[in-house]
């Protein structure tokens, strides 16, 4: 049998690391079709989702996992109903909090995403990136984007 905090220690610790969940994990995570899913965001059951999609035609949904999580075992102590938070406390969930940057490979791992949406949403002018000089290779070669245009884009991306 599984310890119930060792599993719940595993959890805090993904929350953390993939804060925003792909639909097919939500779905695997709830065991529901992705009609179900549709209607739970549409219906404010799953408040904090995200479309980062590049128009009408494509969706790339991610929703907040600690939303996954209450709806899958109840509301978290520490946080209490993700419906009752604020814009800046989900965005403070997602992005770490004494960072005014973000590396693009960090960006794919905290959105769930390819480096191609994170440059597609620089291009299309919604997050900006910190003009500096990169090197070829290497973990700084990463480009880095401001956490003021990340939270802006994260507040215009909300799916209501």
């Amino acid at each position: 049998m599984i310890n119930p905090v060792a599993l719940m220690a595993v959890i805090k610790i993904n929350l953390l690391r993939r804060p925003l969940w792909h639909p097919a994990a939500v779905e695997e995570c709830l065991d529901i079709s992705r009609f179900k899913l549709n209607a739970l965001i549409e219906s404010g059951e799953l408040p904090w989702a995200f479309n980062f999609g590049n128009g009408l035609a494509r969706k790339e949904i991610r929703i907040l996992a600690h939303c996954v999580v209450e709806k899958a075992t109840g509301p978290l102590a520490v946080i209490g109903a993700t419906r009752n938070l604020g814009l800046p406390e989900v965005i403070n969930l997602i992005l770490p909090q004494k960072r005014e940057s973000l590396r693009c490979i960090e960006l794919q791992r905290l959105f769930h995403v390819s480096p191609d949406l994170i440059y597609f949403l620089h291009e299309a002018g919604e997050i900006d990136r910190v003009a500096e000089k990169l090197p070829d290779t290497g973990p700084n070669a990463s480009p880095r984007f401001t956490r003021a245009s990340l939270a802006k884009m994260l507040q215009e991306r909300r799916l209501v």
